[in-house]
């Protein structure tokens, strides 16, 4: 082998490594929605290393009891097509000194160019309301462990995400979130926002 094709293996694992999980984000804290209501959202993520780019997702929040929630997302961007689940569960909740404390695990495909990509996310979660004049704040922070797999490689990554969610009563029908994620190990760092808006099953959206 040559050192140009050396090379440019080498580069070719790293820009793989980095952009494959380009579209992975927390962008939620350990509040669970109440029974019967759901929540759509929206979240452009912006990538600040490795070139750079821009994804937008849509994503549909459902909860199976106090503890547990879904949620369903869908996206396109740098990268090209993404789809997932996630489920969460909280069995501890924020109550009154005590953080909620949860976790997460889903399952993702994406698609870029013509690389197909599988990634299993597990992560722990943490989260405190804040209440002040302004509105409702709750920051949250969580590591996130991502297990990949291409016709190419298989790798495990890791992130730390610290973030936010805003909630006014001058707004209710939506909510504010924003969060940072911090690369650790073969993945990438971002800036994310998003925008939420719940709704009672038995109402409608509108």
């Amino acid at each position: 082998m040559s050192i140009k094709q050396l090379f440019a293996g080498i580069l070719s694992s790293l820009l793989l490594s980095s952009m494959a999980e380009a579209y992975l984000t927390m962008s939620e804290s350990t509040e669970i929605p109440k029974a019967a209501d759901y929540q759509v959202g929206v979240e452009p993520q912006f990538l600040t290393d490795n070139g750079g780019g821009t994804n937008i997702t849509g994503f549909f929040d459902a909860p199976f009891n106090e503890a547990t929630s879904s949620r369903l997302w869908l996206g396109a961007g740098t990268v090209d097509f993404n789809v997932g689940a996630t489920m969460k569960y909280v069995p501890f909740p924020d109550i009154d000194n005590q953080p909620g404390i949860g976790f997460r695990a889903g399952g993702f495909f994406a698609r870029r160019s013509t690389l197909n990509i599988l990634t299993l996310q597990l992560a722990t979660l943490f989260s405190k309301k804040v209440e002040t004049n302004s509105g409702l704040w709750i920051p949250y922070a969580a590591v996130a462990l991502d297990l990949t797999n291409t016709k190419d490689r298989n790798f495990t990554g890791s992130q730390v995400m610290f973030g936010t969610e805003f909630k006014t009563s001058e707004l209710p029908s939506m909510y504010f979130g924003a969060e940072v994620g911090l690369n650790l190990s073969e993945t990438f760092s971002y800036i994310a926002g998003t925008v939420t808006f719940p709704f009672d099953s038995s109402k409608g959206l509108f």
